[in-house]
């Protein structure tokens, strides 16, 4: 796997999911860190809220990546921040097309499938961007969030009609805001 530098933390050390309220994204979307561990997307532009999500993850936006991937990487990640977005989206919202898939994974490559397995994972976990078994790229992807992050959140779950498994992922706008939970809360 191809290895990016660790990323400088911008944020306290000490924080993790549990102390985080809510994280607001470029578009409006909320997502609000649930007490069982998931977190619950809620869409502004549609005035609707998700079912919640096992797994929430920040992935680096193209700023980011252009400074620190390797240029292996970086050629497949494109020459500018709409191309760059426009590969992730192709991973995510087709993932019957081509064989296309994408998936949190730790460092040797093991799926991660809620945050409690993300908080416990050694070492840096990736998003992995797959065609069938074979992996594309990964880009490193962080439990805690970051200004300029992107969301890319997670679920599986079985179809009410079908019985069939799902997955269901989505990659959502940067992080604008951050909110912590007050003392006591």
């Amino acid at each position: 796997m191809e290895k990016f530098p660790a990323r400088q933390e911008k944020i306290k050390e000490s924080f993790d999911w549990k102390d985080i309220k809510e994280v607001e994204t470029a578009k409006g979307s909320t997502y609000r860190y649930l007490e069982d561990g998931t977190t619950q997307r809620f869409k502004k532009a549609e005035n609707k809220e998700y079912d919640p999500q096992a797994a929430l993850v920040y992935v680096p936006g193209y700023k980011w990546v252009k400074e620190h991937a390797p240029p292996q990487i970086l050629e497949k990640l494109g020459e500018n921040e709409l191309i760059y977005n426009d590969i992730l989206l192709e991973y995510v919202q087709n993932p019957r097309k081509e064989g296309k898939k994408v998936y949190i994974i730790d460092k040797v490559g093991k799926k991660i499938e809620t945050n409690a397995e993300i908080q416990s994972a050694e070492g840096q976990i990736y998003l992995a961007f797959l065609t069938g078994d074979t992996v594309d790229f990964s880009i490193p992807a962080y439990h805690k969030p970051e200004m300029g992050f992107m969301t890319f959140d997670t679920r599986t779950y079985t179809d009410e009609e079908t019985g069939e498994y799902m997955r269901e992922r989505h990659l959502g706008n940067a992080v604008v805001r951050i909110g912590l939970r007050e003392e006591g809360e």
